[in-house]
């Protein structure tokens, strides 16, 4: 079924999966932010707060890694953790046209070849538990091939679909299956279950694009209004088969939905300037809140970037020092770490840029930047530049 949404609430959602992916920024995906929010300098230098943390005497972690450069390559981007150990990166060699996937262990500072594609891809997105990784690609007749690789770099399963720009999402509860909506030109979409293990996808009727995994056969999402941008919008469930949905709660402005945990943001009923963090558990039983000041952009709220240690109950964000519009926010952001099992909240790094986060599995490092060009020690705090920004 071909469903249409308006451009403006297309734009803003877009916009907000994009940033939330923790995949590079390529051109596709620059095209179509740049034409719904301001642009953004992606080549400025390592501030001085940055520089002071990544001149810390400190004789482990990041200190010591030894970036995998020669003069016959060039660290393109960094896509994420394979591993607790091994981030996953592309690099360019001279003579090669095709850019090549490689796996960097960070404890032997060893690197292996992980895939070399047989086309220029775009994207690159890993599952949450590393076991599989999705490349895509777009080609001049307006067709986005996907390809997906086992958690060794072997392809498991390849698809092609009319596409503009591709959304899509994992189920961590059902290792390498993706909800999948591909957008076109005119801002209609359609949406697919892909299950690369069993060499099939499937179309789905789905009232909306952007939404998440709840169970390995259930999806929770934002009831967003399909004419008109809105700054709020219902919470609800609904199964991949199911005629209707459930509503879990009104006037949600985002969500996360983790297999052990569901994470909302809405904004305070008195201070609607500012914004509550909700967790709750696998029955939807509330755990933990905190309050935040909030950032509005001209038509939605702005999220900073955060990451989970799911196994650790750890949930790591940026929080601006205040509440304002975003195009006038000219202060930074703290670096916050919150248990919300035992509702415990740290600040760990002070003085921050809100750019992207992908944290290791066991929450020891955290990869940082719009290509995850650096990475941050969690014990230490100490930042280091893996590569220049291209």
């Amino acid at each position: 079924m071909e469903i249409k949404v308006s451009k403006a609430a297309l734009c803003m959602r877009l916009s907000i999966c994009k940033m939330l992916c923790f995949v590079p920024l390529f051109i596709s995906t620059i095209l179509l932010i740049s034409a719904c929010e301001p642009s953004k300098d992606l080549s400025k230098p390592v501030n001085d707060t940055e520089k002071e943390h990544s001149q810390s005497n400190l004789e482990t972690s990041v200190s010591n890694l030894k970036v995998p450069t020669a003069e016959t390559e060039k660290i393109e981007a960094i896509f994420g953790w394979l591993d607790s150990k091994t981030i996953l990166y592309s690099v360019k060699r001279d003579g090669n046209e095709l850019s090549q996937l490689m796996a960097w262990n960070l404890e032997t500072n060893g690197t292996s070849v992980f895939y070399q594609p047989a086309f220029a891809f775009s994207e690159v997105s890993i599952s949450p538990s590393g076991t599989h990784i999705l490349l895509s690609s777009f080609t001049s007749s307006d067709k986005a091939s996907i390809t997906i690789l086992d958690k060794t770099g072997n392809p498991l399963y390849s698809v092609a679909i009319p596409a503009y720009e591709l959304a899509y999402e994992w189920n961590s509860f059902k290792d390498g299956r993706l909800f999948v909506s591909s957008f076109y030109e005119d801002w209609t979409y359609n949406s697919y279950v892909l299950n690369p293990d069993e060499q099939t996808m499937e179309t789905l009727d789905f009232p909306q694009p952007f939404a998440q995994w709840a169970s390995e056969n259930d999806l929770m999402f934002l009831d967003w209004d399909k004419e008109e941008p809105a700054l709020t919008a219902p919470l609800e469930r609904k199964a991949l088969h199911g005629d209707g949905a459930d509503s879990l709660m009104l006037d949600v402005i985002h969500f996360k939905k983790m297999k052990q945990a569901l994470m909302t943001i809405q904004v305070e009923t008195e201070k609607q300037d500012r914004g509550t963090y909700a967790f709750y558990d696998p029955t939807n039983k509330p755990v933990h809140s905190f309050s935040v000041p909030l950032l509005k952009s001209f038509s939605d709220w702005v999220i900073p970037s955060y990451d989970f240690i799911e196994k650790n109950k750890e949930f790591i964000t940026f929080i601006p020092n205040e509440s304002k519009d975003a195009d006038q926010y000219e202060g930074r952001f703290t670096l916050t770490k919150l248990n919300w099992e035992k509702g415990t909240q740290e600040e760990l790094m002070k003085d921050m840029e809100n750019e992207p986060l992908s944290c290791s599995l066991d929450g020891n490092f955290c990869l940082y930047g719009y290509q995850f060009e650096k990475i941050i020690d969690m014990k230490t705090h100490q930042i280091q530049r893996l590569f220049k920004q291209t």
